[in-house]
This record gives structure tokens, C-alpha cells and sequence, in this order.
């Protein structure tokens, strides 16, 4: 499946061609980002009947990170967006679902991990730079990642759909989405 996904992936992008510009992207593009992310959350528990006795539990949750969002290309280089991130891990929340069971002898008997918590959706608004490559490729910036892009489809030299690609970098997460024009 995914040599399938890549294949279909070049072919759109083959299809805008050569000759592509920063006005190549031009109005208003409903857009979506989802970021695996690997959440962790722990919590240290003492003994009720000795306080010197302590165990730390720990747990962990792989999950996904969304982006929804719209942005504005003027064709010249300049972008603004309004998005909404969902999926964002609250650790603190996460660790108070967790519990420790003990004996009298203090020994842990058993553990629940706990799950998972999110906080709410979060919105922000932005602006940043972006530039076309002639070969239908380019980067954006603006947001905490740069992301790159290969323009997909085209109408009357307009780009209609884009994937998007967030840039691996020390600290960042990988991520793809994709971008369609209103």
C-alpha cells in the first residue's frame, strides 16, 4: 500500500508539471495536518501504611495529532492561516488516572496504568512566507515546523490540492496532510 500511495503521489504531482510559480498558489485552501505522537505520563505513589515506601508508574499511548485549518495564499510568496489543533495530551490529567494497590507489607500488588486525557481543541492564527519551485515543490514557514509541499493538481495554472509534508528536525514530529482549494 504504501509504494501505491507514493506512485498515485508522483503521478499528481507530474500532472501541474514544470513551469510552476508562487502564483501557482492563490486563495484559500481548507487544510489538514496529523502528526503521530508517542505520550507518556507517570506518577509516583507512596505506600499508605509506610511513607518511605514509593513506586512509580508509569503509561503510554500512541496517538494522533491533528491540524485543521484554512489558509490564505496571495500568489506573491505570503501566507496566513486560522487553524485548530486537536489531540493535545494533558499529562497531568493523564497521570491523575492512574492508581497503585498495595499489601500491608507494602508490596504493589497491582497497577493501572490509566489512559490517555486530552485537552481541549486550541486555535491559533499565523502568517508566514512560502516559495513555489518550477517543479511544483516548495517550503513553508510561519508555523513551529516547516513544512514542505509538492503541488498535485491544477486549474487554469491555480494549484487545486496539495500534499503537505512536515519536515523531520530535532525535536519535531513527522507529519503529511493534505491541502484543497475552496
Amino acid at each position: 500500500m504504501k509504494h501505491a500511495v507514493l506512485v498515485v503521489s508522483f503521478m499528481l504531482v507530474s500532472v501541474f508539471a514544470l513551469g510552476a510559480t508562487d502564483a501557482s498558489l492563490d486563495g484559500k485552501y481548507a487544510f489538514q495536518l496529523g502528526m503521530p505522537k508517542n505520550r507518556s505520563w507517570a506518577k509516583t505513589f507512596t505506600c499508605p501504611y509506610d511513607s518511605h515506601d514509593t513506586y512509580v508508574a508509569t503509561g503510554s499511548f500512541t496517538t494522533m495529532e491533528v491540524v485543521n485549518g484554512v489558509a490564505t495564499f496571495d500568489g506573491k510568496g505570503s501566507w496566513s492561516y486560522t487553524l485548530a489543533e486537536v489531540g493535545q495530551f494533558n499529562a497531568t490529567a493523564s497521570a491523575n488516572t492512574m492508581s497503585v494497590t498495595w499489601s500491608s507489607s507494602c508490596k504493589v500488588e497491582s497497577v493501572n496504568t490509566g489512559s490517555i486525557v486530552y485537552g481541549p481543541a486550541s486555535t491559533s492564527t499565523g502568517t508566514g512566507k512560502y516559495s513555489v519551485e518550477s517543479n511544483g515543490t516548495g517550503t513553508m514557514t510561519g508555523l513551529p515546523a516547516v513544512l514542505t509541499f509538492s503541488l498535485a493538481a491544477d486549474s487554469a495554472g491555480v494549484c487545486t490540492t496539495v500534499l503537505l509534508t512536515i519536515a523531520p528536525a530535532t525535536g519535531q514530529p513527522i507529519g503529511t496532510g493534505l491541502a484543497v482549494h475552496e
